[in-house]
C-alpha cells in the first residue's frame, strides 16, 4: 500500500472551539500525556515541546502568546483635603519665602509695598529724564503706578472694613442671642412627616424595656398610644461662643414646646391640630379576669435654656461627645389622669401639693 494512503501510524485528534481560556502548558501536557499512553511516543511531530510555551496573553480582543509584560510604576497617592494640599502636618520653613525669612512682618506687608510704588515711580522718571525720556513716557510711568497704588489702596481698605465688621459680629455672637426663624420654618414643615416615624421607633424602644422590666405582680406594660402632636418644638434664641476650642462647639439654646399656643397657627393648621398624648396600658391579673388600666399623659409643654457642647474628631462620625445640659431650671407642664382614662380621669396637678411633686 502507498505511503500516502496508510493512515494507521497516523496520530488522530480533535479540535474544539470554545470560548473558555486555559492555560495552554496544561492543554499541551494533556495532550502529551494521551499521545504517551495511546502510542508510547515521547514528543508529539511537529509540536514544540510543552515546556517551552508561553501562556497566552490578551490584549484587548486579541490572543497573543507573549510574555507578561514588566510590571506597572505604581502611581502616586493623590493628596485629599485640605490638610494635604496645604502641608500642614509639614516643616514650617518650607512655606516660608525669603523675605518672610529675613524680615518680619513689621517690615514687609502692605504699607511698604504701597511705599515701594511710590519710589520705584520717583526712580523710574528720573531715570527716564536722565536720559532724556519726553514727557509721555513719564506720564505712561505715572498713570501705571496711579492705578496700582489706587487698586492696592481700595484692596487693603475693605479688607481693614470686612476685619472691622467680622470682629464686631464675633462681639455680638458672644453677648446676644441670635433668631433662628429659618430653622422653626423648616421644622414646621419637616415636624409633620417625621413626628409619625419618631413616635414609632419610640414605642418600639420603651415596649421592649418594658416587656424586661415588668413587676411579677403585673401581667404586661406597654405603650398603647404615644403621640407628641402635630406643633413641633420651637427654638427661640441661640447664642454662640466662637472663641472655644477649635474641636468644640459651644452653644446656649432657648427652646419651647408648647403645642396648647395656639396664637401662631394658621386656620388650617387649627383644623388638623392634634395635642401630644401618651398612654401606658397596665394589665393587672390574668388570662380572662385580665383588665388594661391606662395611665394617660397629655398635654405637655416645657421651656428652658439649654447648652450644649459637642466635641468634634478627625474620624466618622466626627462627633465624639455631646454634652446638654440646663443653665437654668426648666419650666414642665402637663396633665396626668393615673385612672379613669379620658373620660373619667382626673388630673393630679390640680391638686396643689401633688403637683409640686410630680413637677
Amino acid at each position: 500500500m502507498p505511503l500516502g494512503l496508510d493512515l494507521r501510524n497516523v496520530i488522530r485528534g480533535t479540535a474544539l472551539v470554545t470560548d473558555m481560556v486555559c492555560s495552554p502548558p496544561l492543554v499541551a501536557r494533556t495532550f502529551h500525556a494521551n499521545v504517551d499512553k495511546d502510542e508510547g511516543v515521547g514528543t508529539v511531530p511537529g509540536l514544540p515541546p510543552p515546556d517551552t510555551i508561553k501562556p497566552e496573553v490578551r490584549a484587548g480582543s486579541m490572543v497573543t502568546t507573549e510574555g507578561p509584560h514588566p510590571p506597572v510604576a505604581a502611581k502616586p497617592p493623590a493628596k485629599a483635603g485640605w490638610r494635604e494640599n496645604g502641608g500642614i502636618d509639614e516643616e514650617d520653613d518650607m512655606h516660608q519665602d525669603l523675605l518672610s525669612i529675613y524680615l518680619s512682618d513689621k517690615y514687609f506687608g502692605s504699607w511698604w509695598q504701597n511705599a515701594g510704588i511710590i519710589f520705584f515711580c520717583c526712580f523710574t522718571c528720573w531715570v527716564l529724564g536722565r536720559f532724556g525720556a519726553g514727557f509721555t513716557s513719564v506720564m505712561f510711568i505715572l498713570a501705571i503706578c496711579s492705578t496700582y497704588y489706587r487698586t492696592s489702596i481700595k484692596r487693603f481698605r475693605r479688607r481693614v472694613r470686612d476685619d472691622v465688621l467680622r470682629e464686631h459680629a464675633k462681639q455680638r455672637l458672644e453677648t446676644d442671642f441670635e433668631s433662628t426663624e429659618w430653622l422653626n420654618t423648616f421644622l414646621l414643615k419637616f415636624w409633620i412627616i417625621y413626628e409619625p416615624v419618631l413616635s414609632a421607633t419610640i414605642i418600639a424602644s420603651v415596649d421592649q424595656v418594658l416587656s424586661t422590666q415588668t413587676p411579677a405582680f403585673l401581667d404586661s406594660l406597654r405603650l398603647s398610644k404615644f403621640t407628641l402632636g402635630t406643633k413641633p418644638p420651637r427654638i427661640e434664641q441661640v447664642k454662640t461662643y466662637p472663641k472655644s476650642e477649635e474641636d468644640i462647639v459651644l452653644m446656649d439654646w432657648q427652646f419651647s414646646f408648647t403645642p396648647n399656643d395656639v396664637s401662631d397657627l394658621t386656620a388650617r393648621q387649627l383644623k388638623t391640630k392634634v395635642n401630644p398624648k401618651v398612654v401606658l396600658a397596665i394589665r393587672i391579673g390574668k388570662g380572662v379576669v385580665a383588665k388594661d388600666l391606662p395611665v394617660l399623659v397629655e398635654n405637655m409643654s416645657f421651656s428652658g435654656l439649654m447648652r450644649i457642647k459637642i466635641k468634634l474628631m478627625s474620624q466618622f462620625p466626627h462627633v465624639k461627645t455631646v454634652d446638654l445640659s440646663f443653665l437654668e431650671r426648666p419650666d414642665f407642664d402637663y396633665v396626668l389622669k393615673p385612672i379613669g382614662g379620658d373620660t373619667f380621669g382626673f388630673d393630679v396637678g390640680n391638686v396643689s401639693e401633688n403637683s409640686r411633686i410630680f413637677r
